[in-house]
């Protein structure tokens, strides 16, 4: 028997749970036994809410043995750290258990001091907000991880790959394989930072030098190439790039660069608390005024009207 407890905190997603309990459902179904055995516990135990208004019940966290610990926390994660919550999920990696994280789960197991040996997948949007409060190393930039007694999920359907990692881990490689077939889906193999994932995947099918263009530019967003430098180290003619461009995005590339790279800027006012000059110079723009500009007339408000809001 494996016992996986789940742990979520008020207005958990949805999504997440699911992209749990599924995969362990239809692995059991193919072991032909209950060999997966979860449940669901919040810190107090009762009702607890989803993001999308579904309610569950729930025990409260207890002393009973479990293999797997998993986090499954809200958009606020700040609002579930409490005392109570951090010294359990202290205890239950000292008894030895693999203690996972989903999404903002992150910064409640840095909080717990969870983080000190092996760093926590994080969703891009959040990353640099949770590096500034805390060490660089407790994040990293990929869709899951699992490694020794640690697992963790970026969020979305990266948490269905963290999850059939475990099955693998706990049972075996072809029923992973085999779960995954099932529920039709087509495990990830990118391993990279998380917006890479778009040049690896979508825009690489539409045209590899696309693709490899785009690549370049999400690697250079505080330092930006110029489109002749990209187009040098791809040995490809700017005018050949504009066509890719224009055909594929319906933009130039100098267009679908600085909407990357404001796009990265939005990402950063609206998840941590860097100062605007800073936010615009992570962005390539090494004048304010310029940032001010473009941010602008890209999303139809100021940058401290979004960090506002």
């Amino acid at each position: 028997m494996i016992q996986v407890d789940i742990v979520l905190t008020q207005n958990f997603p949805m999504l997440s749970l699911t992209l749990i309990t599924e995969p362990l459902r239809v692995a059991n179904r193919e072991l032909g036994k209950r060999v997966w055995h979860w449940r669901v516990l919040t810190a107090t135990g009762g009702l607890v809410l989803s993001s999308s208004g579904f309610e569950l019940h729930s025990a409260p966290l207890d002393e009973q043995r479990a293999d797997i610990v998993l986090l499954v926390s809200s958009y606020a994660p700040e609002k579930a750290l409490a005392k109570p919550l951090l010294g359990w999920l202290r205890a239950k990696a000292r008894s030895g258990a693999l203690m996972g994280c989903v999404d903002t789960g992150a910064l409640i197991f840095a909080e717990a001091g969870l983080l000190t040996k092996a760093p926590a997948a994080v969703h891009f949007e959040a990353l640099h907000g949770y590096r500034e409060a805390y060490a660089d190393q407790m994040f990293a930039d990929r869709l899951f991880d699992l490694s020794d007694n640690r697992c963790s999920s970026a969020g979305g359907v990266a948490t269905f790959d963290m999850t059939l990692a475990l099955i693998a881990r706990f049972t075996n490689r072809d029923l992973s394989r085999r779960v995954a077939e099932i529920l039709t889906y087509r495990p990830t193999e990118h391993l990279g930072p998380q917006q890479r994932m778009l040049a690896e995947t979508s825009l690489m099918r539409l045209d590899r030098n696309l693709g490899r263009a785009v690549d370049l530019m999400l690697v250079h967003i505080s330092e930006p190439l110029t489109i002749a430098e990209i187009g040098d180290q791809l040995d490809l003619p700017e005018w050949t790039l504009a066509r890719l461009f224009q055909r594929h995005l319906g933009q130039t590339p100098s267009e679908y660069y600085r909407y990357l790279r404001l796009s990265q800027a939005k990402n950063i006012l609206q998840n941590s608390s860097y100062r605007i000059s800073e936010v615009s110079r992570l962005c390539g723009y090494e004048n304010p005024e310029s940032f001010a500009r473009s941010y602008k007339r890209q999303f139809k408000e100021t940058a401290s009207q979004t960090r506002k809001r």
